[in-house]
């Protein structure tokens, strides 16, 4: 049996993945296994699973859906607690995008082999893979995963259904953003009502994005400016001030349009379109911001002390990353229409 399919049922032991999960079908290839990994959600709840405790599950962003930033913070805290608590050396792990990108699978299924072989595992009386009748020379398995991840997207199918998540997360997200559940729309509405209903969602959504904008501002912005260095700050917030002032611009033309009407409001987000672009530098750099401001939380004491002061302990870290994973939603996407 191929060592991809021994590690799908190590898996399923682990109690990660139900029993039918399709990568134990006859008829399964090895990017169905990718794929359910690739967010790294799964990896995170094995490690809890085999080791209770050894990862924070108020760390783990549990339906990252499309955005590479919170599946790869997902898949960096799964490397940390291998390295930390299981002890596993850099050399025997993998980087982050040999997953999400599946450029290496191999080492992955490697790297999986080893945790099943560790103690920790064994206590629990889980067989370990490979078996010695594992199918040798694999690489031309894990060879055109790459191409196929580029053509599937992460998508809210059975991946998620079979992991018991917490709802840490959906609170830490409700605490800068007041979420509200819209009702259907009633049976009977004509169809100015539906277009009116749209219309004022569109204008409410982005009222509430700018006054988290300005929240930050307020809340993180001003009050570490005392504290950090302009190097520090501008790789923290990067353009975060210019993109604020776009989106000031943006409610002011929308709320302007809604009075006579918004029989224009589709016009504005094409007017905008190209100052939004300013997100591709916000979002390019996301990654250094997250990595500086863990670094510096965790380095100096000053900037801990302010940010447990200054900010409730479910919003700390996870706020900005949050937040972060909502504003990537406005980035024009390639040959997506406004």
């Amino acid at each position: 049996m191929e060592e991809w399919r021994q590690c799908g049922r190590w898996l399923i032991d682990c109690k990660v993945l139900p029993p039918n999960h399709r990568v134990v079908w006859p008829s399964a290839a090895v990017f169905d296994l990718a794929q359910a990994l690739r967010d790294g959600v799964l990896l995170c709840q094995m490690l809890h699973n085999l080791s209770p405790g050894s990862v924070d599950l108020k760390e783990i962003n549990f339906r990252p859906q499309m955005s590479q930033f919170l599946c790869l913070k997902n898949i960096r805290t799964f490397l940390k607690v291998c390295h930390d608590k299981f002890g596993l050396r850099n050399s025997e792990l993998f980087d982050p995008f040999d997953l999400f990108d599946v450029r290496d699978f191999g080492k992955v299924i490697s790297a999986l082999s080893r945790i099943s072989h560790h103690s920790i595992a064994q206590i629990k009386g889980i067989r370990p893979f490979p078996s010695e009748d594992t199918a040798l020379n694999e690489d031309d398995v894990y060879r055109s995963l790459e191409e196929l991840a580029d053509e599937h997207d992460l998508g809210e199918d059975d991946i998620y259904d079979c992991v018991p998540c917490e709802d840490d997360g959906d609170d830490i997200y409700e605490d800068i953003i007041k979420v509200e559940v819209r009702q259907p729309m009633k049976m009977g509405m004509t169809e100015d009502d539906k277009r009116n209903c749209c219309l004022v969602e569109i204008q409410e959504t982005e009222a509430k994005y700018y006054k988290t904008l300005e929240d930050i501002e307020k809340n993180y912005m001003i009050p570490l400016k005392q504290f950090l260095s302009p190097q520090d700050m501008e790789t923290i917030f990067v353009n975060l001030e210019d993109v604020i002032k776009v989106h000031f611009a943006l409610l002011r033309a929308i709320d302007l349009n809604m009075v006579s009407g918004g029989s224009g409001l589709g016009k504005i987000f094409l007017d905008f379109k190209e100052r939004l672009l300013i997100y591709g530098q916000y979002c390019s750099h996301m990654e250094n911001a997250q990595k500086t401001l863990d670094e510096l939380i965790a380095t100096r004491e000053d900037i801990k002390i302010k940010v447990e002061k200054n900010f409730p302990i479910s919003m700390q870290r996870n706020c900005v990353t949050n937040v972060w994973h909502d504003q990537r939603a406005f980035v024009p996407r390639k040959n997506e229409p406004a």
